[in-house]
């Protein structure tokens, strides 16, 4: 009696494992052949990338660009800057989401970056002012379109619904699948970033204690031209890496459908379900 309920017991396990196994592969395949999700998870893993090069080597285009050019109280600023105007922008974001529309706000984030990024090749290293905002709003506009990705993954999660008649919406593992896809950004945005840095000037940080290599260059032992050369590298990096993945984002962006009258039916078909759960 004892070994039959054993045996009960372990083929229930078995059987509630395989059934796990069946649901989570059956969630893969759904996410798959859920478009817009994956051109949003494109467009994260690029966002994301960005976000983490920006966090990663801000210190290092104000200290090679500006410098001594700029006095220490405007470096200090346009540091504090990056940190604060984000959630201030954020505000009125949300305000022009209210009254455009997530995606269009999104998009015209991502078109200002790249109009900026392409502007400020053209005009080149030497035009400080216009180097300073750049510098800044880089930053502030890439961390500002993070802060509304979340409303996107909110409107992913209702067509999810839609799509797959779910008796309850899967919220956790839309917003879990889209974090965990974007990592990989988070990752190579520091290796990426310093692979390019050497390409461009030279400077391979990884090989510290070396004659070409240190956290932070040797600026004492350079000719002016080597600095130049230094100096530009960097603008350069920081310019490429805002165009690419502006360029790239616009891309992906643009097949986004989760948009306009689509998303409208998607609310008012999820508005519609909910009333006649109740």
């Amino acid at each position: 009696m004892v070994v039959k309920l054993i045996y009960n017991v372990s083929l229930e396990g078995h059987e509630a494992a395989i059934g796990s196994s069946t649901t989570l592969v059956k969630y893969i395949k759904q996410i798959f052949s859920h478009k817009n999700f994956m051109w949003f998870a494109a467009m994260n893993l690029v966002q994301v990338f960005h976000c983490h090069f920006n966090s990663n080597f801000f210190p290092l285009f104000l200290e090679n660009l500006l410098g001594d050019a700029v006095s220490p109280t405007v470096t200090s600023f346009l540091l504090g800057l990056s940190f604060v105007a984000p959630h201030i922008n954020n505000l009125y974001f949300l305000y022009l989401c209210r009254k455009w529309g997530v995606y269009f706000v999104i998009r015209m984030l991502f078109g200002v970056k790249l109009l900026m990024a392409v502007f400020m090749l053209i005009v080149g290293p030497g035009n400080l002012v216009f180097l300073c905002i750049f510098i800044a709003s880089n930053r502030v506009f890439t961390e500002g379109t993070c802060k509304l990705l979340s409303l996107v993954i909110s409107d992913l999660v209702d067509e999810d619904y839609m799509l797959h008649n779910r008796k309850q919406a899967v919220s956790a593992l839309i917003f879990g699948t889209a974090a965990l896809l974007s990592k990989p950004g988070q990752t190579f945005a520091p290796l990426i970033g310093t692979w390019v840095l050497a390409l461009q000037t030279g400077h391979d940080i990884f090989q510290s204690g070396h004659e070409t290599g240190s956290v932070k260059a040797a600026f004492d032992g350079m000719s002016t031209e080597q600095w130049v050369n230094h100096r530009l590298g960097c603008f350069h990096l920081l310019v490429y890496v805002s165009v690419v993945c502006a360029g790239l984002q616009l891309l992906f962006w643009q097949r986004f459908t989760l948009r306009g009258a689509n998303l409208v039916r998607v609310k008012t078909a999820r508005r519609g379900q909910d009333h006649s759960h109740v």
